[in-house]
């Protein structure tokens, strides 16, 4: 088969290293990271860029993102068929399987994850989404910007609320897939946990659902086929995706 990749970044040294070892032919793009942060642009950029595939040139459409956010549902498959991951987030893909990211979700509360991608990419985009904590000289300029569009008051609420977050966390985990240079990894999640309290564990990643997803082994429980015309759309379920007719 001939596949197409539109993927967000955060994958890009695993979906290099299992294309290349691919029995298929696979072209990918990589979107910057953090466009989950506003899910309309996500889903502007994505539609943008399965609209810009020729027809008739691949075989399907690989999405390399999972709900994000809510950032993918809506998208429509043109004359390509779209495959999805049945996920949430990116983190599903580095664990292996739905039913493992629930596990940890529901075990490990307050747990930030990081993977190759989100250590090495997080500069592509401010604050690495929202969850970065600020530099001094990050805020102090970001402060300064509010204070001229919003006033003083506000611009220190704003400041206040993005950093928030850190309050909810009491884990760094670093997700070792085995891809890349995962000492350096292990030094960066041991440095942000060391710096706010919290508890460092390292999880074992799981590469087979990246690996079917590449290969083309989708099955019904695990990934969505949309064919040409039909869209994506949630369904607040486990099943995560489903198929909705475009006009529906």
């Amino acid at each position: 088969m001939r596949l197409y990749i539109i993927s967000c970044e955060v994958f890009c040294r695993e979906f290099q290293v299992f294309a290349s070892a691919s029995r298929h032919l696979i072209d990918t793009v990589f979107k910057p990271f953090g466009l989950h942060d506003t899910p309309e642009v996500l889903r502007e950029r994505l539609q943008e860029a399965i609209d810009a595939v020729p027809s008739g040139r691949y075989d399907y459409i690989l999405i390399g993102y999972g709900l994000c956010c809510r950032g993918t549902a809506g998208l429509v498959a043109r004359d390509t068929p779209l495959v999805f991951v049945r996920a949430h987030d990116c983190i599903t893909f580095f664990l292996g399987s739905k039913e493992r990211y629930i596990h940890q979700f529901t075990e490990h509360p307050g747990t930030y994850y990081y993977t190759s991608g989100w250590i090495e990419r997080k500069d592509g985009h401010a604050e690495q989404g929202h969850t970065r904590a600020l530099k001094d000289i990050e805020r102090q300029a970001r402060f300064e910007r509010y204070v001229e569009r919003y006033g003083e008051d506000n611009a220190r609420y704003l400041i206040e609320m993005e950093t928030q977050w850190l309050s909810q966390y009491k884990r760094a985990a670093f997700i070792d897939l085995g891809i890349g240079n995962t000492e350096t990894y292990q030094t960066f999640v041991q440095g942000v946990a060391e710096t706010h309290g919290w508890e460092y564990e390292e999880i074992q990643g799981d590469t087979r659902l990246i690996e079917r997803f590449l290969e083309g082994e989708w099955d019904p429980e695990s990934f969505l086929i949309v064919p040409p015309g039909q869209r994506m759309a949630e369904t607040h379920d486990a099943s995560i995706i489903k198929v909705e007719n475009k006009a529906g």
